[in-house]
């Protein structure tokens, strides 16, 4: 028994209702895993911003110790190979004094995330913290 319907002139297929309801389930099931799907890619792009933004830290520390200075932009990360991965931008990337100390303030995105992350370097305390905002914050 194959499961298909004689129609009978000897043709065998499946009936409107029967495909009617493959249909249906096929969206059913597309509509649950396509937002669980988009909550996996946006996490994703989170992790990755993160991890550049650590990288970034290490970056800076790395070019004062190297040059004597903090960088004055982005670009000049590259001078310690540093460079952000795919999908990745810096959205704020600024050099100032705060409270008598001279900072990089820096916040970061991913495409693929609705969200922007945020440090300063040298942080109070030493601790790296994060803050996360919607882009344009």
């Amino acid at each position: 028994m194959t499961g298909l319907r004689d129609r009978g002139r000897g043709e065998l297929g499946f009936t409107l209702i029967e495909l009617l309801i493959v249909v249906a389930v096929i969206g059913l099931l597309a509509a649950i895993a396509i937002p669980v799907f988009a909550r996996a890619r946006s996490a994703a792009g989170d992790t990755v911003a993160k991890a550049d933004l650590k990288s970034a830290m290490t970056a800076i520390e790395q070019y004062v110790n190297t040059f004597g200075a903090f960088p004055t932009s982005e670009a000049d990360l590259a001078d310690v190979d540093f460079n952000l991965s795919g999908g990745v931008s810096f959205s704020t990337f600024d050099v100032k004094t705060k409270n008598g100390v001279l900072s990089a303030h820096m916040h970061i995105e991913h495409v693929g995330s609705a969200n922007g992350w945020h440090a300063q370097y040298p942080t109070e305390g030493m601790a790296i913290t994060f803050r996360k905002g919607q882009l344009g914050e």
